[in-house]
């Protein structure tokens, strides 16, 4: 069993030589050798006792077995969706899909639903597959585990065979190829410096008139392993890319597609009123357009996202918002499944959204407080809604869900309380955001008072115009602890004012 370990070290030198050559998009000089990411020794122990009994009932090693199934879900029971036109969704454990998931469920006697739907079921056809396929290749179970992939690359295949090799009990894991092996064209490096550039062919250039403009990041889930993902979408056989792919756990990023140029990572035409009605002038225009696409090795199925691979893609979208001047906010950072919803659900009801478009905004040194506590983080952001005003939704371009607004009132001396904790005196600087209208107060007043109760100073704004975006009230000092702004209902009777977020910034 142990033939497909210590045949791996051969079979990554050859794609070292290999895989430059083959590539669809130009040829490269040299290559590198990758450190293997650790993983877990062991699954859990439910799953370990599935992979001993079929592992014994089909005699493929235990380990090697548990490995692929690492490799493919992270040992998750996934029900996968499709993500790329052509590569039909990936079920259960072993991540089994298409005429591969039909075949494996014969081999194992089970219906093909039970092999979609049930551990036990799934780990059996994976190992009964598993085993017919090193039996065609001679007993070679490097060529088995490279043909059970379904990854055509040959870095992409190296790549996938040193992950499994990682649970093999051998002295040394075998090396894999880190396929960063083709350079970005000479005048330039990737877009996002700790990036690996691994060019694809699947691409063209953005329209040169407003709309091709990078306005928005659209997140999906691959529907697959990581060396999967970026293998397909740089062969140019897909007719499909991303600007990037994260890994699983956040410890590589692939550039597949400069920023400046139209990756093929949305099918639909945008529709604003999929989209909080931001921005109806685009609609009918394709959404790849004014788009960059980020895809995470994964699934939309998953129960949970790990922590690393948030961490990163936060990183990235930070990045990539401050190079291109693009809004942190929820019109702006958006799902694929929320922009094509008929046929797309990813990157799936667990993405974190709230807490992860609150980490971009940390990581690019902003703090937003919204009108609405759920979309505020409690440690460092509260606000306070007095009864007397109403929640609506219906002037576009607002933050978060909605916004609130009252009528003025001279006697009034309720407002909306926008909190924020300080974690270290210093200056900042505040910006507000409302929904304009003819209605709107011309003199609406926000007023900051620090953590010991002092008023530093009373900002007016004219709400009827700017609407949708950020303005300035000033740049303080300010203490640790729990800073606010208010803006008070105080005002000549008539008008109305709108209450919807402030965002603080480290002074600059």
């Amino acid at each position: 069993m142990k033939t497909w370990a210590w045949g791996l070290g051969v079979f990554v030198l050859l794609a070292l030589g290999t895989s430059c050559r083959k590539s669809p998009v130009q040829p490269c000089p040299t290559a590198r050798l990758a450190r293997i990411a650790p993983r877990p020794h062991a699954p859990s122990p439910q799953y370990d006792s599935l992979f001993r009994a079929a592992g014994a009932e089909f005699r493929v090693s235990p380990t090697l077995l548990a490995g692929v199934g690492w490799m493919e879900t992270r040992w998750q029971m996934v029900r996968g969706a499709e993500e790329f036109p052509g590569r039909p969704a990936a079920f259960g454990v072993m991540g089994l899909s298409g005429p591969a998931l039909e075949r494996a469920a014969a081999l194992a006697g089970v219906s093909i639903e039970a092999a979609q739907r049930e551990p036990v079921a799934n780990i059996r056809a994976g190992a009964a597959l598993l085993a017919a396929y090193a039996a065609e290749a001679g007993g070679d179970w490097d060529a088995a585990t490279a043909r059970f992939s379904g990854i055509d690359h040959p870095a992409g295949r190296a790549a996938y065979l040193a992950g499994v090799a990682t649970a093999e009990d051998r002295p040394q894991p075998a090396p894999s190829l880190d396929a960063a092996t083709c350079p970005p064209p000479p005048d330039s490096g990737p877009d996002f410096g700790s990036s690996i550039w691994r060019a694809s062919p699947n691409f063209d250039a953005r329209a040169a008139d407003s709309t091709g403009v990078p306005h928005m990041l659209i997140i999906h889930t691959c529907e697959s392993n990581y060396a999967s993902c970026w293998s397909w979408l740089v062969n140019v056989a897909s007719q499909v890319s991303a600007h990037y792919v994260v890994s699983e756990e956040g410890r590589e990023v692939s550039q597949l597609v400069r920023e400046r140029d139209r990756a093929w990572h949305i099918a639909a035409l945008y529709d604003c009123a999929l989209n909080r009605r931001h921005e109806c002038w685009r609609n009918g225009v394709q959404s790849n357009h004014f788009t960059v696409g980020i895809e995470h090795a994964g699934f939309a199925s998953q129960d949970s996202f790990p922590q690393g691979l948030l961490e990163r893609s936060a990183a990235l979208v930070c990045d990539i918002t401050r190079d291109r001047a693009i809004p942190r906010d929820w019109q702006h950072i958006v799902g694929h499944g929320q922009l094509q919803p008929a046929n797309r659900t990813d990157p799936g009801p667990n993405w974190p959204w709230i807490a992860y478009v609150h980490r971009v905004q940390a990581l690019c040194g902003e703090l937003v407080v919204d009108d609405s506590s759920q979309f505020n983080a409690p440690s460092d952001a509260r606000v306070v809604v007095p009864a007397g005003w109403q929640a609506a939704d219906t002037t576009p371009d607002y933050y978060g869900g909605g916004y609130r607004w009252a009528s003025t009132n001279p006697t009034a001396t309720d407002g909306v309380e926008f909190s924020f904790y300080v974690a270290a005196s210093g200056a900042r600087t505040l910006d507000a955001r409302w929904t304009s209208g003819t209605n709107r107060s011309p003199q609406a007043t926000y007023a900051l008072i620090t953590s010991a109760g002092d008023t530093l100073q009373i900002a007016p704004v004219d709400q009827r115009v700017g609407g949708g975006a950020w303005h300035t009230l000033g740049t303080w000092t300010l203490p640790l602890g729990w800073n606010r702004v208010v803006l008070m209902r105080r005002g000549a009777s008539g008008a109305v004012l709108v209450a919807d977020a402030v965002r603080v910034r480290q002074y600059e």
